[in-house]
């Protein structure tokens, strides 16, 4: 056989994907008729009329206008002066697939310094699919028929495909919306109702059943916004409603047999939006917010102006059925998505390139509204856990990246969707927070908001704001920008190496960049040689006594040297603390004498330290051991005091750090048995203190805490544990799916259940998951159908997660996901994986769901493994798309993996040889 070979280098990356400025949208009238009426869903699509009124800033004769899957010729076209109504000749009309516009030549020019011109596509027509992108179709079951609806996701780049635009996210306008439905569905947009009439089908619809009544719907104008904040939803569903003293509008759409389960994200969306009204000093002025549960959605939600759209499981919330995790899960996501109504709406990015600032500001603030609404959930403790854990650990690697980084085509906008974006933006901007104080940041932020209403910026406007603000407010001098340029334009993070001279009384700290692996090369050069200028805070035992202040910013020493000391007063035998309240980005390498001092306090007292304290020590150590900076008998002797440990956050945190090792282990090691020995002994306390059900007294933390006690107690073999769990199984299954499981535990009992059960049962439960209508129910069988132990039933249940008559499409990466993590199963996913990677990629799922899907793949830890993920990576090169940085970032994972496994594996026998009870 012979072959021809290929090119040897992939074709130059297109980065001139901008559109000219010289020509900017004013004003567009849109009208969408989406077709859903019969029942064969291949045969979807919708139509539309476009209608764009320009500011034409520089004369030209030629047009950028973004388009997708929309066909258009020069004949579609229409180009002419509004007010003297003369037609400008469209010469051609050619369409770029890089760029993903079309180019519209003119037979003469536009005049300069003109709003009178108007581009007019009276009518065009797109395939209807279930993509989850752009506007896209989707179903549900209500008394056994099936009812189809048509939602939206415009953001980041498919506007366009909804209809042709201008759509980038400094290309504001305003917005005249439409929508043609039958009479017996319901329709919505950003903006409240202006009117209906009745037209006729043939008008819009070459398939339509002339019997049926169609009406147009029209909206009222929005307000100056991006593209990708248009938002469409036509269905049947039902609301429940509220209204403020302003007579403001709040209702949230489902359907019917779920809508009444929407009562808490109801309250939740008014008091979040009247706390941000307060915090920012600036008036939400649309006058209704709608919010809907999509059955299929790829995102959590998404936070379009007036009408935020959620996944149904961040959106119903059911106290019988739902976990307290769900709860604070809703409670978040609609907190987030509350702030984007300023940060994003009102004043947006310029480029995408500034995502961090929508998505990390958003992250980090909703802890702002959810401890306003709830206290006594102590969101920035578990924000240490949540976010900033997270962020460390994938910040750690060599293939990390900047958050600020130039983007250009979709799939890369589309990548930096990430934890960078999300949790490191999250975690800088608490940092800032916490070394300016919260007056100064939240006078900082509304000025920069109410500055630049209705506009697009770049990141240096709200540094300038916070640098004004902070001299106005102390009279003293910072420049913000200076600060953070460190944090934003470099990747990574430093490790502050510590010395002591009691005599001297001074402490020196080194900062150097931190790698999981030392070995690693960075991805990215850096232009301040990976140093960072650095809010360092600290405290002696004498000074904290009475533990760390919630309020930091009196604590702050700066550090902008790579060495530098500082006056320390402190006696020899005294433990000391930096980062207080892990308010920083940054770990804290301490001499060995400290360690040992503080893990004595913590032994003899841990309550001296806040949770945020207690976590981030567990953290930094666990993490500046694997990466073999310190000895992993720190870490592992810490762990000790848990068993007096009786808040949710340390636990969460100190479970997380070990579940690296049983990642490590439990696959293949003999040694997982000395691990698993010692987790049982040391959970057994945790477990038997908070059993396996509620009680009147427990608090929202309490409930949680048992969630990841019973499930790590489960996990690690703890006989009490498992018997418990299975017997509520059999009792659950005996009384077909009737009877109750506490829903903090179902997860996790499920999962026991069906790891020791035959393929019939398996069978029931999953065709018992296709019936239940409460999506936690759902999600957690979803899951636990995973934990079987038969490979043939997990290849199968792959088979399944292909087939969106078995399982909806934005569960595909659950059902991946959940495999994976089944002792058998991540051999199985990628086998699988490797197999129907095509299958996948013509699915078109979207970037979410294939970045969750390779990210499994971090757990290998071999070379053979390595090498089997770097040749997949180079044959589907051309389709991994957004998710190439997902595989790049797993690939690193194994090599360091790898690394520890022969750095560190030898330290960590001896010290459970030592240490466990087997």
């Amino acid at each position: 056989l012979t072959s021809t070979a290929g090119p040897t280098t992939a074709p130059p990356l297109v980065t001139d994907v901008r559109l000219p400025t010289g020509v900017k949208p004013l004003h567009y009238t849109v009208t969408l008729a989406p077709y859903i009426y019969g029942n064969n869903a291949s045969e979807f699509y919708f139509t539309g009329s476009m209608k764009v009124r320009l500011s034409i800033n520089e004369s030209t004769s030629n047009i950028k206008l973004h388009a997708m899957k929309i066909p258009l010729t020069a004949a579609d076209i229409r180009v002419y002066n509004s007010k003297s109504n003369k037609n400008y000749t469209v010469d051609s009309c050619v369409y770029d697939e890089d760029r993903e516009w079309y180019s519209i030549d003119l037979s003469e020019s536009l005049p300069t310094n003109s709003s009178d011109i108007s581009i007019a596509i009276p009518r065009f027509k797109a395939p209807l699919s279930r993509d989850l992108v752009g506007l896209y179709f989707s179903l549900y079951e209500e008394n056994g028929e099936t009812k189809y609806l048509v939602a939206s996701q415009m953001q980041p780049t498919d506007a366009r495909k909804t209809f042709p635009c201008f759509d980038e996210p400094g290309m504001k306008a305003t917005f005249d919306l439409s929508l043609v439905r039958r009479i017996d569905y319901k329709s919505f947009t950003n903006m409240p109702s202006k009117k209906n009439e009745t037209v006729s089908a043939n008008d819009w619809f070459t398939s339509a059943n002339q019997s049926h009544q169609f009406v147009k719907e029209d909206f009222e104008t929005t307000p100056i916004m991006s593209t990708y904040l248009t938002a469409f939803l036509v269905a049947q569903f039902e609301s429940i409603s509220d209204e403020d003293s302003q007579m403001r509008s709040y209702r949230n759409w489902a359907r019917p047999e779920l809508v009444q389960q929407t009562n808490y994200s109801l309250v939740a969306v008014k008091n979040l939006t009247l706390y941000f009204e307060s915090y920012f000093n600036i008036t939400h002025l649309l006058s209704k917010i709608d919010q809907s549960a999509v059955p299929d959605f790829d995102a959590g939600a998404m936070e379009n102006w007036g009408l935020i759209l959620y996944r149904e499981a961040r959106l119903v919330f059911n106290s019988t059925k739902d976990t307290s995790a769900v709860l604070q899960s809703i409670g978040s996501v609609v907190s987030h998505e509350v702030v984007h109504m300023w940060f994003g709406n009102l004043v947006t990015p310029e480029w995408w390139d500034d995502l961090w600032l929508n998505e990390g500001f958003a992250s980090f603030t909703l802890n702002l509204g959810v401890d306003n609404l709830h206290p006594d959930w102590e969101m920035d403790a578990q924000f240490v856990t949540t976010q900033q854990q997270l962020a460390f650990d994938v910040d750690s690697k060599g293939a990390s990246r900047p958050i600020y980084v130039e983007v250009y085509t979709p799939n890369q906008i589309n990548a930096i969707f990430d934890t960078i974006t999300y949790r490191k933006g999250a975690s800088v901007l608490r940092m800032l927070h916490g070394f300016v104080g919260d007056e100064v940041f939240r006078k900082g932020v509304g000025n920069y908001l109410r500055q630049n209403s209705y506009g697009n910026t770049f990141h240096t406007a709200l540094y300038n704001s916070l640098t004004r603000q902070y001299s106005e407010s102390t009279n003293k001098s910072l420049n913000v920008s200076s600060v953070m340029d460190r944090w934003i334009k470099q990747m990574g993070y430093p490790v502050l190496n510590c010395s002591v001279s009691t005599a001297a009384r001074r402490l020196t700290l080194t900062q150097n960049h931190f790698l999981s692996d030392p070995s690693q090369v960075p991805s990215y050069p850096s232009d301040y040689n990976y140093t960072w200028i650095i809010p360092v805070t600290m405290g002696t035992k004498q000074n904290l006594t009475s533990g760390t202040p919630e309020d930091v910013s009196g604590f702050v020493n700066w550090m902008a040297e790579k060495e530098q000391s500082f006056e320390f007063n402190n006696t020899a035998d005294d433990w000391y603390l930096l980062n207080l309240r892990s308010s920083g980005f940054y770990r804290v390498n301490y001499d060995l004498d400290n360690w040992k001092r503080l893990i004595d306090q913590l032994i003899s007292n841990h309550t001296v330290f806040s949770p945020q304290d207690r976590a981030r020590l567990l953290d930094d150590s666990f993490a500046l051991a694997s990466a073999g900076y310190l000895d992993y008998s720190i870490p592992l002797n810490m762990t000790k005091y848990l068993k007096n440990e009786t808040h949710y956050v340390p636990w969460s945190s100190a479970l997380s750090k070990i579940g690296y090792l049983h990642s490590m282990l439990h696959r293949q090691s003999p040694e997982y048995g000395p691990l698993s020995a010692y987790m049982r002994n040391l959970l057994e306390g945790a477990f038997n203190d908070v059993g396996l059900d509620n009680k009147d007294t427990d608090t929202h933390l309490t409930k949680l805490k048992r969630g990841l006690i019973v499930s790590s107690a489960c996990l690690y073999r703890l006989r009490s544990c498992e018997t418990a769990a299975t017997n509520k199984f059999e009792e659950f299954v005996n009384s077909s799916f009737t009877s109750t499981i506490t829903p903090d535990i179902r997860r996790r009992v499920l999962c026991e259940g069906v790891a020791t059960s035959f393929v019939a049962v398996w069978d029931r439960l999953f065709e018992f998951s296709k019936t239940v209508a409460h999506p936690g129910t759902q999600n957690d069988i979803i899951r636990s159908l995973a934990c079987t132990s038969e490979p043939w039933i997990l290849n199968r249940y792959l088979d399944y997660a292909l087939d969106e008559t078995k399982i909806r499409g934005q569960d595909l990466s659950t059902v991946f996901s959940s495999v994976a993590a089944n002792p058998n199963g991540i051999q199985i996913m990628w086998d699988y994986l490797k197999r129907n990677w095509n299958t996948i990629v013509d699915k078109g799922v979207g970037v979410f769901t294939a970045t969750y899907i390779i990210n499994n793949l971090a757990e290998f830890n071999s070379e053979q493994k390595l090498q089997e993920m770097e040749a997949f990576k180079l044959q589907h090169k051309d389709t991994l798309g957004a998710a190439s940085v997902a595989m790049d970032r797993a690939i690193e994972s194994v090599r360091i993996n790898i690394g520890w496994m022969e750095r560190s594996l030898l330290p960590l026998v001896q010290w459970l040889s030592e240490n466990s009870l087997r």
